[in-house]
């Protein structure tokens, strides 16, 4: 009979070897009756640990997890830069993995993580539609370190640091109410994840706030979030309204928008205005510089790990998602001038 592993405890408890090997060395990360599922695991299997193994509870990897949906959009490159001097400016490396908008991907690149032997993890939550979430429950169970940032999940309980993503778009919105326009779409994704309906929420107390009028079909949802999705979306509507003002859900997405109505003979601002969000390193580097919401990803990258560090040296309290107040940018895009 082949001598029983940790891999085997793990499969039969039905965990990852990481949070297994954190159990059987009574790491605090892990909860009272997952420690139990193991150790009852361990001794139906008569698993024998190996002496001369450091466990990841007693040994730190020196390594933070950074789970990130999409690194073509240089928003979250130019986080993973800022987190990443955060990071070795503590003495510990950052390991990137992409999750390409999955929670399915991210799941499992969540236990991989974890079976290297990692600290704690930073997750810039998907935004798919209907999300499997059970791996981060698991995290909360395990009392495994980890942080949100820019947005997180709804009914999930964990410390999160992000912009005030309504008021970014009420902000935006309401200047270009009060500079003259009237018929304004909004290109965003569901309304019913996070980082839209709180966008979609401050553009339509803005209308309200003004006393103009506001229609539903002044949001156009789309499932791409990419240029070549704003690319796509605009002239889907465009020719078939009289709109004077585009804002888009970032600044990739609006920068598609502008190169579609660009091809069409469409000049910007002259004929539409256009707003992104972000204001990434490269929005006022365009033909026409664009205007957006900045979003201040190094106070934002700072505060992320610091609550990490906070939890893996022992502080498992949860606050309320900390909002950062976002700065309106206005440049040519979006002023006749």
């Amino acid at each position: 009979m082949s001598k029983i592993t940790i891999k085997d405890v793990a499969a039969a408890a039905g965990v990852s070897v990481g949070t297994a090997s954190m159990a059987i060395n009574n790491s605090p990360r892990i909860s009272a009756q997952t420690k139990h599922l193991v150790l009852d695991t361990v001794t139906r299997l008569n698993y024998r640990p190996n002496p001369y193994a450091r466990s990841f509870s007693l040994s730190s990897s020196n390594t933070i997890g950074f789970l990130v949906p999409d690194l073509l959009n240089s928003f979250f490159g130019e986080m993973a830069g800022y987190l990443q001097k955060e990071v070795e400016r503590r003495g510990k490396a950052l390991m990137f993995g992409l999750t390409n908008e999955s929670s399915k991907q991210e799941a499992k690149l969540t236990h991989q993580f974890i079976d290297r032997g990692i600290d704690g993890l930073i997750i810039v939550p998907v935004i798919e539609n209907k999300p499997d979430l059970s791996h981060i429950y698991k995290l909360q169970e395990d009392n495994f370190p980890f942080v949100f940032i820019s947005s997180y999940y709804k009914h999930i309980s964990a410390n999160c640091v992000m912009t005030d993503l309504y008021k970014g778009s009420y902000d935006l919105t309401l200047e270009l109410l009060d500079s003259g326009h009237r018929y304004i779409i909004l290109i965003s994704g569901n309304p019913h994840l996070v980082p839209f309906a709180e966008r979609i929420r401050g553009f339509i107390q803005a209308h309200k706030d003004r006393h103009i009028p506001f229609s539903e079909n002044q949001i156009i949802t789309t499932l791409s979030m990419s240029f070549q999705g704003g690319y796509d979306a605009i002239r889907k509507v465009y020719f078939a309204r009289k709109i004077d003002a585009i804002l888009a859900i970032n600044d990739v997405m609006a920068m598609g928008i502008i190169g579609s109505l660009r091809a069409c003979g469409v000049r910007i601002p002259e004929d539409v205005s256009v707003a992104g969000y972000d204001d990434i390193s490269i929005a006022g580097l365009q033909e026409t510089p664009l205007s957006t919401v900045h979003q201040p990803l190094d106070e934002m990258s700072r505060i992320a790990v610091d609550m990490l560090f906070r939890h893996i040296e022992g502080d498992t309290t949860i606050t309320k998602p900390i909002c950062l107040k976002p700065t309106l940018i206005l440049r040519k895009s979006s002023t006749k001038e």
